[in-house]
């Protein structure tokens, strides 16, 4: 499992000036084939609770990492 960050600097939390950076950051994780990033669901976690980011840009940032996927399997 994939040790915690412990603060995150203003910048990067929500509605900072490079949160962007984190969120493209992000999709790069989800992605990974880096068996060390444990599987979805501890990136998942991580993401969340680690990180900060919210379940919204969560969810964007896997349907980017998807290439859409995750809207058309929510739209069908």
């Amino acid at each position: 499992m994939i040790k915690g960050i412990t603060n995150i600097k203003e910048e990067y939390k929500t509605g900072g000036k490079n949160r962007q950076y984190i969120l493209d950051k992000a999709v790069e994780f989800i992605t990974s084939k880096n068996l060390k990033y444990g599987t979805q669901g501890d990136r998942h976690h991580f993401l969340l609770d680690k990180v900060g980011l919210t379940e919204t840009e969560y969810l964007e940032c896997l349907n980017k990492a998807t290439n859409g996927e995750v809207v058309r399997q929510a739209l069908s």
